[in-house]
């Protein structure tokens, strides 16, 4: 895992004396049952929900709903909302967000006051910040911060605060969550709330783990241990150990960084919490991997491996439930290292791409950009806060305030109506050349495959035209044996064509539109059999095909089949006095490079002759073979490189290159 991260749990709507974690549920379990059916049992309850939050989310789900049920027999707004954002919490805890959010929402639609509304907003931000969507936690964390200073909660603000401070840790903005970590942990130790106390301590421990000061980490973690045994709070308790486990995983200690691992999973799998399950796994398989990479033992090192990749797939299947795609891109990468350290250089390849798929969605620039927009705007609020206290003390020139008011929105409703009818007018204009780029691109395109169409089918047509007139002119000349053989060939050139107008008519299905390539892995052997079939019947020509390694190709198949044939019938009609004529195609890989090449034994052509394979502007008809401006462009979609070499009486040598 990247790193154990505690979000701080949220507030109830009051404290039941000083007393916290299993204490305070006792307290109140001790005096519930002679508590009447008003709203004091459903503060009562909803306080129970809270609690339990921390320790047993399925007591709080039962508490919060029996709160739920009372306040709506009563008609309470706030004890309703209360509740409504209890049950939230608890499904939070077992990390169903989409249940959680859902019952979120219904407590903003509760009709309850400022204050109960503002705690239930803190934990849609605490929702999005455990999903790494740190622009909208952020935007609901200050949307919190900003009811809670104006009702002046103290307590509130101490838990928002903290939860900014996580966002910009997330962010690696170390100063900045350490000044909020801070101000909350004066907060709350002015007010003696000492579990929100011990989830300042792990998230501070945990800016100074990322700083590498491994030794101040240690010192917060443990305070936060004391604190969590003393009041009974195991799910704080169990991210303590884990944090701890993860300093010594970064000291290199493995043995003791497993011991404590081990020991917060365990307290986790008891009390079903998923996003510390995940947490823990994560962890427990990066130490297996790391003393697997250190083993010299083989035997030793592949247990370690499959350990390995036991708990980074259970953290993983978690990871995608909850969306976490910071946690799942870094998953996906330990998994390719394992892969690839037990030879499985496929399965390591996949999980690369799909890490590389999953990190962009993590750190995003526009993200940041939102975040910075949102830490404007607030520091836009509190200019205005100023502003109005100043305006208190210029009563005498409201009415010329109002006036310049007026005149500067009316500036601004005429300006903002110009420049509204400025951009519709250029996106009319951006629309129309947009269209007229997509007419012309398309009429290249058609040009384009009409000029491909008449190539590949005048091939086998002339074939076919060949056998026919040698049946017919020199009858004579064919004994039975060599008649029924060529009428075999006959037969056989004619299913060819046949199967290539299907091919090439299929692909034109699907390329008339956008004429894009479609890359996908395909075998040489495959491409060659089809060449084989297409130019049956030149009987007199010697074709070879080579392809020792058996190689394959990422590539457009239909793109790369017409290059083929093309650059075979160009090498036939080469021969025009060449005696034994031959054509061989080959195909190897090079230094994660895959090659094709041609070459035929004709009398070969200056290098002016095929000036049209890289110059866009050169253009050469397709009447004895496909235009080497349209293998051109051909390859050039495929992302092919084409070379040529050909000398004078010697023959020329076409080479493909491939980037795999």
């Amino acid at each position: 895992m990247s790193k154990l991260i505690l979000f701080l749990l949220l507030l109830p709507l009051f404290s039941f004396g000083q007393k916290e974690g299993q204490a305070k549920v006792d307290s109140i379990l001790s005096v519930l049952p002679t508590t009447k059916q008003d709203t004091l049992r459903v503060k009562l309850l909803n306080e129970l929900s809270y609690t339990y939050d921390n320790i047993d989310p399925e007591s709080g789900l039962k508490y919060g709903h029996e709160a739920l049920q009372l306040a709506k027999k009563l008609k309470w707004a706030n004890g309703i909302g209360m509740a409504y954002k209890c049950i939230g919490n608890n499904y939070s805890t077992k990390s169903d967000f989409k249940k959680a959010l859902s019952f979120y929402e219904k407590s903003l639609q509760s009709g309850a006051d400022k204050k109960v509304l503002s705690f239930t907003i803190l934990s849609i931000g605490l929702v999005y910040t455990y999903q790494s969507n740190y622009a909208k936690a952020q935007e609901y964390n200050f949307q919190a911060l900003k009811m809670l200073e104006e009702i002046n909660d103290q307590r509130g603000i101490a838990a928002v605060l903290s939860n900014i401070g996580i966002v910009y840790k997330d962010l690696k903005k170390f100063p900045k969550a350490l000044e909020y970590f801070d101000k909350a942990l004066v907060i709350n130790s002015k007010m003696g709330n000492s579990i929100f106390m011990t989830s300042n301590f792990i998230n501070k421990g945990h800016v100074h783990n990322d700083l590498r000061e491994h030794e101040k980490a240690l010192e917060f973690y443990n305070k936060g241990i004391v604190i969590s045994e003393k009041n009974g709070d195991i799910t704080n308790k169990a991210i303590l150990l884990g944090s701890v486990a993860m300093v010594h995983y970064e000291r290199g200690d493995f043995e003791k960084a497993l011991e404590f691992a081990s020991a917060s999973l365990k307290i986790n799998e008891q009390n079903q919490d998923e996003r510390n399950i995940s947490n823990n796994s994560g962890l427990i398989g990066d130490i297996y991997l790391d003393m697997a990479q250190a083993s010299t033992n083989k035997k030793q090192k592949q247990d370690l491996l499959n350990k390995s990749k036991k708990y980074l797939n259970s953290s993983l299947q978690i990871q995608l439930k909850q969306r976490n795609w910071k946690e799942i891109s870094f998953n996906y990468v330990q998994l390719s290292k394992i892969e690839a350290l037990l030879d499985n250089f496929k399965e390591a390849n996949n999980y690369s791409i799909k890490a590389s798929a999953y990190k962009d969605s993590v750190y995003n620039e526009d993200s940041k950009e939102t975040i910075k927009n949102l830490e404007d705007k607030q520091s836009i609020e509190l200019r205005d806060k100023e502003i109005q206290l100043h305006k208190l003390t210029l009563q005498s020139k409201e009415k010329q305030k109002w006036f310049y008011i007026g005149g500067i929105l009316l500036l601004a409703i005429i300006g903002s109506l110009l420049f509204y009818q400025s951009r519709n007018r250029r996106k009319t204009n951006e629309k129309l050349q947009l269209l007229n780029t997509e007419l012309d691109q398309a009429n290249k395109n058609k040009t384009r495959f009409f000029s491909i169409l008449n190539h590949d089918l005048r091939a086998p047509v002339a074939n076919l035209i060949h056998f026919l007139h040698l049946q017919k002119e020199n009858p004579e000349l064919l004994d039975e044996a060599t008649k029924n053989r060529m009428q075999n060939k006959t037969i056989k050139g004619a299913e060819n064509l046949l199967s290539s107008m299907e091919d090439i008519l299929l692909w034109s299905k699907g390329q008339m539109a956008n004429f894009k390539p479609q890359p996908k892995k395909i075998t040489v052997n495959q491409l060659f059999e089809d060449t084989k079939k297409i130019f049956l019947g030149y009987h007199t020509i010697k074709f070879e095909y080579h392809n020792p390694d058996n190689s394959e190709i990422l590539t457009d198949e239909n793109y790369l089949k017409t290059i083929i044939r093309n650059l075979t019938s160009n090498a036939i009609n080469a021969f025009t006095t060449t005696q034994n004529p031959t054509i061989v195609w080959k195909a190897w890989h090079q230094n994660n490079q895959a090659f094709l090449s041609v070459t035929d034994n004709g009398s070969g052509a200056s290098l002016e002759q095929f000036k049209a394979l890289y110059d866009d502007k050169e253009v050469i008809g397709i009447k004895s073979g496909l235009g080497l401006h349209l293998i051109r462009d051909l390859a050039k979609a495929i992302d092919c490189e084409i070379s040529v070499d050909s000398r004078t009486n010697k023959g020329t040598t076409f080479i493909l290159k491939f980037n795999q």
